[in-house]
């Protein structure tokens, strides 16, 4: 799922809604990172098995790419893009468990990726799968 974000802007910067406990996607408080992505550097493709992840991207420009892993939905094995950065395309990106994900920094600086994930972070919860899933 992609809701859209408030970014409110003025002439002295900027405010950037991320998550509220009111929010269609939030559902329970895992932990929330920043991934730091550089300059035409590719990350992933992951999936998790428990965790949703929820990621919007306050600084830069970063494509996502989506596999859907899960067997039984209607929408397995297809490859879906979204593109997210601030302030044109200030996205919140739903993740479910099963998805798989790779994103990419399209921008011509460093981008930042927020994720706010349902746990906290478990080695045995993810597995990184190879990109030439995605055909790459």
């Amino acid at each position: 799922m992609v809701y859209l974000l408030k970014y409110i802007a003025d002439d002295r910067g900027a405010v950037m809604h991320f998550i509220k406990s009111d929010s269609p996607a939030f559902t329970t408080f895992g932990e929330v990172y920043f991934s730091l992505i550089d300059v035409g550097v590719r990350k992933g493709l992951k999936v998790h098995t428990e965790a949703t992840g929820n990621l919007a991207v306050p600084v830069g420009r970063v494509r996502f790419t989506l596999i859907d892993k899960r067997k039984e939905s209607p929408t397995y094995g297809i490859i879906q893009e979204e593109v997210l950065g601030a302030p044109d395309d200030y996205k919140l990106l739903s993740i479910p468990p099963g998805v798989a994900y790779a994103w990419e920094n399209t921008s011509d600086k460093p981008s930042v990726v927020a994720n706010y994930s349902t746990i906290v972070w478990r080695a045995d919860e993810s597995v990184t799968l190879p990109l030439e899933e995605l055909g790459v």
